[in-house]
């Protein structure tokens, strides 16, 4: 049995490989790459990641609604206009009394 969160992280990483051969046209298994210039592109990865986390906390630290580490309470998150669909709930940030 697999567990339901692992599963839907098999299937994002399905989908990301999907994306990946068709913007790029080659799997990970190419072999036109270099030890060094597989870890550039890691590296680049990395600090893309870095600088999307930096944004975001950014952004939540200038609300004037930040609400001392508690992003979503149970009362925004109920009144929130959330979609289910594939097994994920979408919820429409500015829905929730956080970013209002």
């Amino acid at each position: 049995m697999i567990d339901k969160v692992v599963r839907e992280v098999l299937e994002k990483f399905k989908e990301r490989s999907d994306a990946g051969i068709k913007k790029y046209g080659v799997t990970l298994e190419r072999e036109d790459l270099n030890l060094v210039e597989w870890l550039t592109h890691l590296q680049e990865e990395l600090m893309d990641a870095t600088l999307y986390i930096h944004k975001l906390r950014s952004e939540l630290k200038q609300s004037p609604n930040f609400p001392d580490g508690h992003i979503i309470t149970k009362e925004s998150w109920d009144n929130a206009d959330k979609i289910t669909q594939d097994g994920f709930v979408y919820v429409k940030f500015n829905d929730l009394s956080f970013y209002k």
